[in-house]
């Protein structure tokens, strides 16, 4: 694979087994332990890729449209605004789902894509990998990275056509001193530092999107649960505002049922909360914030985050980006770097102790969305190679 997108990789991924490290020139570090990376890939190299492949700027991430997105400085976790490398194409051609395919050799379940879309592995064909794409069509490509065992998916909620909560002035009041925000931007901004914390702290995590694209709710779970990894953790910000708090109004929505979700939130709770602690805002909550499972009148888990996986998941509503007071700190790299902290920390304490965790809701809350949220129809997906 040539320098410039193993580097790239390295940095898309942030998902370092124990102690390694993206090495000088891009090289792939190994000290010795289990890599993410350590299945032999299948297809082309980087070296024979087309042009318009993944280009020099190794702290870019692709979207769809190649333009400028926001990435972490890989030193300092700061969200810088660099060039994306363009794609050398369109959307991926499609591959009708009645074509036989191969076995993926090496065990391979997942892979980064040339322009740094994480993809399930459905299997080879021709020698190339089929993979599920972000909007669950099959397609091929002719090279990627494989990845090994994996710990944490952490998955930044919305994108592409779907923002979801958006900040700054309104109809009602256009001269309003709120910075703009979309939750799906300030979503993959968190996601991106807990990543990078987790790396530090040697547990490997990916994301379930690297740029601003939509992905299904489906998808999303059944990409966590091809990859297989121990918890599935989910980010999210919380509109519209509620009555004002001297609290945090962090809510965590666990899967109905499973004690160990529940632990999973319990942890995540308590951390986060006690991050966020150290800011001085009028926060937004409602009466019934902390871990809960929220059901619709079926009995059934309402979001689908908590639905359809089968591994351990929690979404997190960490704040309120629709409160305009909470908003101006929400844009800060000081509370990224706080709420990414508080994160990874009931990450690593649900994996390594068995400790309960705190704020748990007796009563679930009921309510019955109108769909998922990010379905299928209409879902356009980002170049793949």
């Amino acid at each position: 694979m040539g320098r410039s997108v193993k580097k790239l990789m390295c940095i898309l991924v942030v998902a370092v087994a124990a102690g390694a490290s993206c090495a000088p020139g891009g090289d792939s570090a190994d000290p010795g332990g289990d890599q993410p990376f350590d299945v032999p890939a299948v297809g082309r190299s980087a070296a024979d890729s087309p042009a318009g492949s993944p280009a020099d700027d190794a702290g870019s991430v692709v979207d769809a449209a190649g333009s400028v997105t926001e990435a972490d400085d890989p030193d300092t976790g700061e969200q810088t605004d660099q060039e994306t490398p363009a794609a050398s194409s369109g959307p991926p051609e499609t591959i009708d789902p009645a074509v036989e395919i191969e076995p993926a050799g090496g065990d391979v379940r997942a892979l980064l894509s040339p322009t740094g879309v994480l993809v399930g592995v459905a299997g080879e064909l021709d020698g190339n990998y089929v993979v599920e794409t972000p909007c669950g069509h099959r397609s091929k490509v002719v090279w990627g990275q494989p990845l090994g065992d994996v710990q944490v998916v952490i998955d930044p909620g919305h994108g592409g056509d779907e923002p979801g909560a958006v900040s700054g002035p309104t109809e009602e009041d256009p001269d309003a001193d709120v910075p703009e925000m979309t939750e799906a931007v300030l979503n993959l901004r968190v996601a991106r530092r807990t990543a990078a914390l987790l790396a530090d702290r040697s547990i490997t995590a990916v994301l379930t999107r690297n740029g601003d694209y939509r992905i299904p709710i489906r998808q999303r779970a059944a990409l966590a649960d091809r990859i297989g990894p121990d918890v599935f953790v989910s980010i999210h910000h919380n509109t519209p505002n509620s009555a004002p708090s001297p609290t945090p109004g962090t809510e965590v929505y666990v899967q109905s049922g499973s004690d160990v979700s529940k632990r999973l939130g319990g942890v995540l709770y308590e951390d986060i909360v006690a991050a966020l602690g150290q800011f001085d805002v009028e926060w937004s909550s409602r009466i019934d914030a902390g871990v809960l499972t929220v059901l619709d009148d079926d009995g059934e888990d309402a979001y689908g985050i908590a639905r359809y996986p089968q591994t351990p998941s929690a979404l997190l509503e960490v704040a309120y980006l629709g409160n305009p007071k909470e908003a101006v700190l929400l844009v800060t790299q000081d509370y990224v770097d706080a709420a990414a902290e508080g994160i990874a920390d009931g990450i690593e304490r649900y994996l390594t102790t068995e400790d309960p965790g705190a704020g748990f809701v007796d009563e679930a809350r009921v309510f019955n969305p109108s769909s998922d949220g990010g379905g299928e129809d209409g879902c356009i997906d980002p170049p793949l190679q």
